[in-house]
């Protein structure tokens, strides 16, 4: 995990400063609302996060995308052979990598090419959309939604794609929101859950809100007797997974109950979001809500399926927590942030060296300077 500590301190500090010239006013709950949020410090924190993840050079699925990468031809005319009515051979991302390969783009300047886009659409949805810079880039960092740009590439630009789709919902864009799904669905199948976004503009803790949790329940329980209509869409979707691959060792326990922290202190606030009217509140909140509830099935279900499915929404978490502190009161409001972060960092030193390996022997990167010379 050491080799994580420069750029996330460096992240941290320019987010601090980002923060502090930001503008702001305090609302009726005292918690902050922006004026206007600075650019200069974000950019710069935004940059050296997302070029770390392009210098990566050895680390989780890293060695099969290199793989494939150097095995394409790199003719541009290769293009037209592409089938994208499969979408799970990702047709988006081959599309993505002929055209990259063709105009000379060797193997490290892909890695630097997704991982600048992945890692800087994150953080501009988190930017735009978060009620306090400084926590929800701490938690983008250590609920794990940096460490998944990383990595999977496929699902982390559809997610990316996803986010400029969920932006124009917030907008009431539909059309808009419905193209850049579209664009999503063809870098990886898992996309059509954003079908959903459009159902979850209601109230959070609405009636509608329980239906939602109690049908949890109902597949978590039943989840092994609706293999066979997970076997139907996986097939649809291009995957040959078979019904038995579901039902093996479910997700860690400890991070559904991370993760259903925000659905915990959202009803502390469930009398006033009940009433809520604001787009944008409802469909953060509930979306947030969906991550939990995923990851609740995977208790039940395989890690790797489920947990990646509940990745599609993770992002969520880090921007509704801190607008959700406003529902604790202002004497123990900075008791729990503190709280949060102690917590936050435990859970990512656990994610990042007990659970998931040592991060430090399976991840390698080039220095910039060498990135630089590869060019010059």
């Amino acid at each position: 995990m050491f080799k994580l500590l420069p750029v996330i301190l460096f992240g941290l500090l320019m987010t601090f400063l980002s923060d502090k010239k930001s503008s702001y006013e305090l609302d009726e709950y005292g918690c902050k609302r922006y004026l206007h949020k600075e650019f200069i410090f974000y950019f710069i924190m935004s940059v050296s996060m997302a070029v770390f993840v392009g210098l990566r050079t050895r680390g989780n699925d890293t060695y099969a995308y290199r793989q494939t990468y150097e095995n394409i031809s790199g003719i541009f005319s290769d293009i037209y052979s592409i089938e994208w009515s499969k979408l799970a051979h990702a047709p988006g991302l081959k599309a993505f990598q002929i055209i990259i390969k063709s105009m000379g783009a060797s193997t490290q300047d892909y890695f630097m090419l997704t991982g600048f886009f992945v890692t800087y659409i994150y953080l501009w949805f988190v930017k735009k959309y978060t009620s306090n810079i400084r926590l929800s880039v701490f938690y983008f960092i250590t609920m794990g939604v940096y460490t998944f740009s990383m990595a999977a590439i496929k699902q982390s630009m559809a997610v990316a794609f996803l986010m400029l789709a969920t932006d124009n919902a917030i907008q009431r864009k539909w059309i808009k929101f419905a193209l850049w799904l579209v664009v999503a669905e063809f870098f990886h199948p898992y996309s059509f859950i954003y079908i959903v976004v459009p159902f979850l503009t209601f109230s959070p803790w609405s009636r509608k809100s329980y239906y939602l949790i109690g049908g949890t329940v109902v597949v978590s329980l039943l989840l092994s007797r609706l293999m066979g209509v997970i076997d139907d869409v996986t097939d649809t979707l291009g995957y040959s997974y078979s019904s038995g691959s579901f039902t093996n060792d479910g997700v860690n326990i400890f991070r559904v109950l991370v993760v259903w922290v925000t659905v915990a202190i959202s009803f502390f606030g469930r009398n006033d979001l009940r009433n809520s009217t604001d787009q944008e509140t409802n469909i953060i909140i509930n979306l947030s809500m969906m991550n939990a509830i995923i990851m609740f099935i995977g208790l039940f279900g395989t890690a790797n399926y489920f947990a990646r499915l509940a990745n599609y929404f993770l992002i969520f978490q880090v921007i509704a927590l801190p607008w959700l502190f406003r529902f604790i009161s202002k004497e123990n409001r900075r008791i729990i942030e503190i709280f949060s972060v102690f917590g936050y960092s435990a859970y990512f030193y656990y994610a990042m060296v007990i659970a998931q390996g040592k991060f430090d022997y399976t991840y390698d990167f080039i220095s910039f300077f060498e990135y630089l010379k590869q060019h010059f």
